[in-house]
């Protein structure tokens, strides 16, 4: 449970907060970027093709930073969210989403930490995961991307963000859930982990602040080429 002490104070208020703070707009990250990382995962999943048809997974949803916009968009069941604390959806259905779009829109969730994607029972077209493995180790982060690959529709897209090291910056080997610590993995890493897990990935200059965007596919003709890439920047004017 949430430290009732920040967990019911006002959004307004909540941006004095650390990241990491039990307040739903802080756990998730920087309080101040709440709406704008939701809003520039939409905008990323609809560049990508996402339409209201598709079904989606919201891989670590948190509060629904951005499930407060692809909840709506979606028909009714299309949206499935894993997130093992329970009281950050709580918090964001009732402050944010509220209930009759809860039962309009029928989204699904699980609350749980075993990376386990299987139990909606559902082929996913789209997955994304903002912000997960960059709190994660290699043994995580190689069973999300198995979980991914077996849950993928066969021309299903994930978009997924690591940390990148600074050039000259030793990284050491981690492992299990490190939040809410960050970590760094080299991209030669990334790409045996995709690899092992029978993905192909590409990375896209999608503006993010911190982090940096991948694609994942099953069949990489699905991927962007050099010139779709250049068309996903995600720039803020």
């Amino acid at each position: 449970m949430a430290d009732m002490s920040t967990r019911y104070i006002s959004p307004e208020e909540a941006l004095d907060l650390a990241p990491g703070s039990e307040h739903y707009t802080a756990y998730v990250g920087p309080p101040d970027d709440y709406d704008f990382m939701g809003a520039t995962q939409f905008r990323l999943l609809c560049a990508l093709g996402l339409r209201e048809h598709h079904r989606l997974l919201d891989f670590g949803c948190g509060s629904l930073r951005a499930g407060r916009f692809l909840i709506p968009y979606l028909k009714a069941g299309n949206y499935c969210g894993i997130e093992p604390n329970r009281w950050l959806i709580e918090d964001a259905i009732e402050r944010e989403i509220g209930a009759d779009q809860i039962r309009i829109k029928a989204p699904r969730f699980l609350y749980h930490d075993t990376f386990d994607c299987s139990a909606f029972d559902v082929a996913f077209d789209y997955i994304i995961a903002q912000s997960i493995f960059s709190h994660c180790g290699a043994d995580l982060i190689a069973r999300g991307l198995r979980e991914f690959a077996a849950n993928l529709m066969p021309q299903g897209l994930a978009a997924v963000t690591f940390i990148h090291p600074d050039p000259g910056e030793e990284t050491e080997p981690s492992s299990g859930w490190i939040y809410p610590d960050c970590v760094t993995h080299p991209v030669s890493s990334i790409q045996t982990w995709i690899r092992e897990a029978s993905l192909h990935g590409v990375q896209i200059p999608w503006h993010h602040p911190r982090q940096t965007w991948w694609l994942l596919a099953r069949d990489p003709a699905r991927l962007p080429s050099d010139e779709g890439k250049r068309l996903l920047h995600g720039a803020v004017l």
